[in-house]
């Protein structure tokens, strides 16, 4: 009866909802009460990219729909995604990596290092982060049983959809806050934004949907 309840709970789309929330209200905590940056989100928001490929493996491995004549075995292409996406996300820290050191020129704060993967409060937000990001995962993945009909090739190209809408987004408003030299506080309207085109993504591909 417990787990029962336990599922009924989680099959909610309050608690979606909830999770989305929880994991961007993450960066505006650090912005409004820690002092954070534009260079501290820009990074935060690359390890959360590193996360969802670090979780998307397993649902390659797992999936067992798709047509193995055609698509190739879940190893082939795990192997591929972690290799593909591996190399996409270290183009995408070359970009964040050279925006934040401007916005800390900017500021006139150096360091960038030493305020993000170097401070251990940095690093809580990434944990937290991951683990909002595999309680979702347990919810829309294993508890629904996504597995069974998933195909690995379609789970291989699902975050790319994802890093194209937000980060690209993410990227491309950074470097108006920079040409602009707006505020720092503008930082928030960043995290805002974010979390729109989150919750905006999750409607559109059924996330929210009572299961």
């Amino acid at each position: 009866m417990a787990m029962l309840d336990l599922r009924r709970l989680l099959s909610g789309p309050g608690w979606a909802l909830s999770l989305i929330l929880a994991g961007n209200l993450i960066p505006v905590f650090g912005v409004a009460f820690l002092g954070w940056d534009a260079a501290q989100i820009l990074l935060l928001y690359w390890a959360e990219n590193v996360v969802v490929g670090f979780l998307t493996v397993p649902r390659i491995l797992a999936a067992e729909g798709g047509r193995r004549d055609q698509e190739g075995s879940p190893a082939a292409n795990g192997c591929f995604f972690s290799v593909h996406y591996g190399v996409f996300c270290i183009g995408h820290l070359v970009f964040a990596l050279s925006m934040a050191n401007d916005f800390a020129r900017v500021d006139g704060q150096g360091g960038v290092w030493s305020r993000t993967f170097g401070d251990g409060g940095f690093w809580l937000a990434i944990l937290a982060i991951a683990l909002l990001h595999l309680i979702g995962q347990v919810r829309d993945w294993w508890m629904k049983r996504a597995w069974r009909d998933a195909s690995p090739m379609m789970e291989m190209f699902r975050p790319y959809g994802r890093i194209v809408v937000l980060h690209i987004t993410v990227l491309l408003g950074a470097w108006l806050m920079l040409a602009l030299k707006a505020p720092a506080w503008t930082v928030l309207l960043l995290c805002l934004g974010k979390a729109l085109l989150e919750v905006i993504g999750a409607v559109a591909t059924g996330r929210l949907a009572r299961s």
